[in-house]
């Protein structure tokens, strides 16, 4: 379970820093930064949405 929170917040972090690289990808018109984040940014939501379904999945069976 320890695990499965530090890659929640792992995740959020990522998240949290390909918001600010767009910002800032934005602000100086880098077309290239700015795929990047927006891939990096859907890859750790991708991540995230996963780890979520593990976490609910593994709890549902630890109740039955």
């Amino acid at each position: 379970m320890k695990k499965q929170i530090a890659l929640n917040v792992f995740f959020y972090l990522g998240i949290i820093l390909s918001i600010i690289g767009l910002k800032w990808a934005m602000k100086n018109e880098n077309h290239a930064a700015l795929a990047l984040f927006i891939v990096t940014g859907a890859f750790f939501i991708y991540l995230k949405i996963r780890l979520i379904r593990d976490l609910r999945r593994s709890i549902k069976d630890k109740t039955m």
